[in-house]
This record gives C-alpha cells, sequence and structure tokens, in this order.
C-alpha cells in the first residue's frame, strides 16, 4: 500500500481536532493487519492479494488512508483513483471501521474521512466517486446524499460454506444435479494448488484463457500474482479434461475468510456440454476444506439491466447460491466547475 497524497498526518476542522488523517505507508501496512480490521484481510480483494494484484495490473494507485481518534486507529478507507474515479481500482471504495466502534467516534471519524475524500476528488481533477455502503449507521449513506449521490442496488450470490453439503445440494437448481453427475462421469480433473504448484498446468490455463478470449486481458504481471499466491495456499486453479483435451477451468482465489469465483473459461465449441458445474461445485467444496466460511459466486444482474450475456453468467451462478447479498453502491459525478451532479443511472 503505498499513499500518494502528500500528508502523513492531516489535521481536519476544529470541531474534529482529536481526529486526523494518516496515511504513512508503514503506519498503513501495520493498521490493515490489525485483528480489529479483520474484515480487510478476509476479502481477497481488499486483502494482500488485491494490494499486490490490482498494482500489477494498473500501476501504485493507492491511496488508502486510516482516520485516527485519540491516537487510535478508528476507521479505514481503501481507495485507489482509477480512470478518472475515486474509486478502488474500479470497485467501490470501502470504509472499515475498527470493531465494536463507539456510535459518536464512527459518525465523526466518516465525517472526517469524506471531507478528506472531497479533498482529494478536487485535488486531482476526478469526475466520478463511487462508495461501498456498508450501513455504518447511516452515516455513509447520509454523506453520499448530500453529495449529490443516487443508491444503486447491486445483488451478489454466496455459498455459505458452513452450512455444508446439504444445504449447498438443496440451494442447487434443480437441473444442475444431473448436470454435476455428467462432470463427475466424464471429465477428468487436474489441481494447481499449494499441493501440486504445477507452473505448467498453470501456464496451460493462461494460454486457453487467452485462447478463449481471443486476446490477453491480463498481463503477466497480473498471472504471476495470481500463481505465487495459489501456490501459497491461497486458493486453486481447478482444470476440466475431456478425452485429455482441457475443456473448462475455473480459478478461486482465497482471503483468510471469503473465497471468490475469480475466473472461469470453457471450450466454446463443447457448449453443447455441461461443462461448469462440475468444476464449480468442486471449488465449493474445496474452498470449505480449506478453511473458507463463504465463496463469493458474483454478480447477479436482473434481466435487462446488463447485455443478455452477462445476465445468463449471473443466472448460471445463482444456481449455486444459498443466498442472495445486495450490496448499496453510491454513485455521484462532478462536473467541471467542480459542484456535485446527481447521477441518474
Amino acid at each position: 500500500m503505498s499513499p500518494l497524497h502528500p500528508s502523513s498526518a492531516e489535521a481536519t476542522p476544529d470541531n474534529l481536532s482529536n481526529v486526523t488523517i494518516e496515511s504513512d505507508r508503514h503506519i498503513l501496512d501495520q493498521t490493515v493487519t490489525d485483528p480489529a480490521f479483520a474484515e480487510i484481510e478476509a476479502y481477497p480483494h481488499t486483502g494482500l492479494f488485491g494490494r499486490t494484484y490490482h498494482p500489477a495490473i494498473h500501476g501504485e494507485r493507492d491511496y488508502s488512508f486510516a482516520v485516527v481518534a485519540d491516537g487510535t486507529p478508528a476507521l479505514i478507507c481503501l481507495c485507489a483513483p482509477l480512470d478518472g474515479k475515486l474509486s478502488f481500482y474500479g470497485m467501490p471504495l470501502r470504509f472499515v471501521g475498527r470493531r465494536d466502534l463507539d456510535r459518536e467516534i464512527g459518525r465523526a471519524v466518516l465525517q472526517s474521512a469524506f471531507l478528506h475524500l472531497d479533498k482529494m476528488t478536487e485535488a486531482q481533477g476526478l469526475r466520478e466517486v463511487l462508495v461501498m455502503d456498508e450501513q455504518m449507521d447511516a452515516t455513509i449513506g447520509d454523506a453520499c446524499y448530500i453529495r449529490g449521490g443516487t443508491k444503486n442496488p447491486h445483488p451478489v450470490a454466496y455459498v455459505d460454506l458452513t452450512a455444508g453439503p446439504a444445504a449447498w445440494r438443496s440451494a442447487l437448481r434443480k437441473s444442475s444435479r444431473s448436470l454435476i453427475n455428467w462432470g463427475r462421469r466424464n471429465l477428468s480433473i487436474c489441481y494447481v494448488n499449494k499441493e501440486t504448484p504445477d507452473r505448467g498446468l498453470f501456464d496451460q490455463y493462461r494460454a486457453f484463457h487467452a485462447e478463449v478470449a481471443g486476446r490477453v486481458t491480463r498481463s503477466i504481471d497480473s498471472w504471476q500474482v495470481m500463481y505465487e499466491w495459489i501456490v501459497q495456499g491461497g486458493g486453486e486453479v481447478i482444470l476440466a479434461f475431456l478425452e485429455s483435451k482441457l475443456v473448462a477451468g475455473s480459478m478461486f482465489i482465497d482471503g483468510t475468510a471469503t473465497s471468490i469465483y475469480a475466473s472461469a473459461v470453457y471450450d466454446r465449441a463443447q457448449f453443447d456440454k455441461p461443462l461448469a458445474h462440475y468444476p464449480v461445485w468442486l471449488g465449493i467444496e474445496r474452498a470449505q476444506a480449506r478453511g473458507m466460511k463463504r465463496l463469493e459466486l458474483g454478480s447477479v444482474p436482473t434481466k435487462g439491466a446488463v447485455s443478455e450475456k452477462e445476465y445468463r453468467i449471473g443466472y448460471f451462478k445463482r444456481g449455486f447460491a444459498t443466498h442472495i447479498e445486495t450490496q448499496s453502491i453510491w454513485k455521484w459525478s462532478i462536473n467541471n466547475a467542480g459542484t456535485l451532479n446527481v447521477d441518474a443511472s
């Protein structure tokens, strides 16, 4: 985490004189691993994996900071502006409050964080802001609303890995059960993980990904980050072969508690066969065996809100989910005069 803004202990207005902004890199590196902020490392994109992976793709853009109250870090804001947006590498920026944070202190530190973000937005000439609303006593929503933000629902599919196989089977779409069984009978499975750190197989997946996509979608540096994370125990790649030919691959990346269904690719010439179902089922089983508490399958948008392809991918994921969580994402734009515009999307 490498902050680019100049102040490492910027004071806030007089009514918040006991609250300061801390952006020193070494202090932040220690703070994000504090058990009081355990949810940061729990999720791969905000944990150490994400703080390594995203800079490998986009370069070092991390402006994350802590808000310190009475000498104690009370709140961390994860932000990394990208393409003119105040975000976290294109994803909504996130606020993570210290566990059991006093309500009044929580309000004060969030106010301070938003004031700091206002300054950052102006100083860098940013034109759009994306904020994840974690329902921190409504203060995030209030602050976004007065800045002209609109709240957009973002449904995400999850598997509760603590619930166990019976609950997973109960959650399955009825048609998926036979398709999983087809894969179990017909597909040969190989893994790349800590126990089998096969670089050749990993590179085969990387080449297959580019072949199916029709182009190279990720830099070699980002693939290197993923490989190193996986072989150190942070997830795995599941490869499926049909008659000795690679036809499907799925990658799962772990944080300390949450695994994400990070990528998947399938042989388009074999789309008449159910190639995806068995690897995802294996991903669920094996994520639990690695000690993960839940698996994030990804977004499940409503029909008409996205392209038909995106909707069908979401529909497939929904068929494995034990539950759907609807995240709230605030978005607003800023015009060239520096005033806020309500985003009407």
